[in-house]
């Protein structure tokens, strides 16, 4: 990115010498779903946001996802190969070594042998419920860049997140099982009209035929997963195919929007080593979204009901970059009833963002997003992380933005431990008395414990939950604690386990 491009750059690392970054390469039931999705995409103003840049060392330069650990770490996964690194978010040197690292190749029954044999992990989500807090990781279940059948880059399979943040290394993964045959139970699914559209609907099985490359408009290419508002489904994002939003995709129809797979039985697939199959996975109705063209790199949710999708192109970006050949953001409210908004950030070609980590609270145009760059594959390589505003306008559920001055109540700690087994402890910090409501809420968000409302006094005040609900205690999984006061929402999400 050239120098007049970059905002407020504090870079703390470069490349090594020589490294030139990779370009990145029933029917009437869904009218109103088709209707939704058709709005319009206003333009917005075109303005670089990098904001801080670090590099990070791994044996390869392509990272693909991140999963942030607390306000300091994440996990971080790789397209050419299985190990899954934990790495601080904002190291202080140049090329970082991961904190902690952990190799699951032996456990994937990888099987090909040829020069293209990695398992080609895309991205990961990290759930809680009664078997605890896991990281689900998928591979892009594509065929090579030169079509051939990759069955080894189908694997689903899942982590145990081990630990508090508080130990040397702070987290832990133990392997918990895979599932194999997540690509053929998605094209059976369109094959056989499982999602009531019509067979073929999507054209998936052509899509991902061998001879096929999956870096096209009609190719076959899973780069993001995440977790549906209910904290329980998975969205499954597709930077391939496009697909048409107003009925059949084929090969005279348009390719404008990109397609999203709803998972919705995602910890029954990891129960076994491997689990057998095919036909274990059950889906919900698809979601077709119009980001100007762009398929999906990464999608990530925060805050219930919102999320931040890197979009990009199917195929290389440009250089310079034009759209639809380049890398745009966009929020979405997680419904198929509302159309992602574009943001303002924009990216040089030299950029390709594949991974995204959110603020734990309501976007704004101020937010602050860290993405993860695939810098493209070199042995003994970096990679890189940056920050970046998402910029105007406003967030899709019109929220308004967070006021900087509304009595400045804050957490001035967040829930922990996280994960807890238990309880949680946190603190407010309260510059002068005024009304403040503090409460426990689920994914849906749903209130399902009040911790204060009412006012209170100036200075740091403690508060602890332990997981008591009507009727007797909270399940496993993800929830929220809620302050408010005045005109200012924020909320701190912690996990409970068995």
């Amino acid at each position: 990115m050239a120098a007049s491009q970059i905002t407020r750059m504090r870079p703390s690392g470069n490349l090594p010498a020589g490294r030139a970054p990779r370009h990145v390469n029933g029917r009437a039931a869904w009218a109103w779903i088709a209707s939704a999705l058709l709005t319009t995409l206003l333009p917005v103003p075109c303005r670089a946001q990098v904001e801080q840049l670090w590099t990070h060392h791994s044996a390869f330069g392509d990272a693909s996802g991140a999963i942030a650990m607390g306000d300091t770490l994440m996990f971080v996964n790789n397209n050419e190969y299985e190990v899954l690194g934990l790495f601080s978010r904002y190291p202080g040197s140049t090329c970082a070594e991961p904190i902690y690292a952990f190799n699951a190749h032996p456990y994937l029954g990888l099987v090909v042998t040829s020069s293209d044999s990695s398992a080609d992990l895309e991205a990961g989500v990290k759930m809680a419920d009664s078997s605890g807090v896991r990281i689900y990781w998928t591979g892009s279940m594509s065929n090579s860049k030169g079509g051939n059948l990759r069955p080894d880059r189908s694997r689903l399979f899942a982590t145990t997140v081990n630990g508090n943040g508080t130990g040397s290394p702070p987290y832990t993964l133990t392997y918990v099982g895979r599932y194999d045959k997540l690509r053929d139970d998605i094209l059976a699914w369109d094959q056989n009209n499982l999602h009531g559209l019509g067979a073929n609907y999507f054209g998936l099985v052509a899509s991902a035929a061998n001879n096929h490359a999956p870096q096209a408009i009609d190719g076959f290419n899973v780069e993001g997963i995440t977790l549906a508002p209910d904290g329980k489904t998975a969205y499954i994002g597709f930077r391939a195919p496009m697909v048409n939003p107003s009925g059949p995709t084929t090969s005279t129809s348009p390719r404008t929007h990109t397609l999203i797979v709803t998972l919705l039985n995602m910890p029954d697939l990891v129960k076994g080593n491997p689990t057998p199959g095919p036909g274990a996975a059950h889906f919900g109705p698809p979601i077709v979204l119009p980001l100007g063209g762009r398929g999906i790199r990464s999608i990530d949710y925060t805050y219930p009901g919102q999320y931040v999708i890197t979009a990009g192109p199917w195929d290389n970006v440009s250089n310079p970059p034009v759209a639809p050949l380049n890398f745009r953001l966009f929020t979405w409210s997680g419904s198929p009833l509302n159309a992602p908004v574009e943001r303002s950030a924009t990216f040089a070609a030299t950029y390709s963002p594949e991974g995204c980590i959110v603020p734990n609270a309501r976007l704004t145009a101020q937010s602050v997003v860290e993405l993860i760059n695939d810098d493209g594959g070199i042995a003994g390589g970096c990679w890189r992380s940056m920050t970046c505003t998402i910029g105007p306008p406003s967030d899709p559920l019109d929220v308004p933005l967070q006021p900087r001055t509304a009595g400045g109540v804050r957490f001035s700690r967040a829930p922990a431990p996280n994960p807890a087994q238990h309880a949680v402890a946190l603190r407010i910090t309260v510059p002068r008395e005024q009304w403040v409501d503090l409460s426990i809420d689920d994914v849906e968000g749903r209130r399902l414990a009040t911790l204060w409302s009412g006012n209170l006094g100036e200075g740091e005040h403690a508060f602890s939950w332990n997981g008591a609900v009507r009727g007797g205690r909270a399940r496993a999984g993800l929830y929220w604690a809620r302050l408010r006061s005045g005109s200012v929402t924020e909320a701190k999400p912690f996990m409970l386990t068995p």
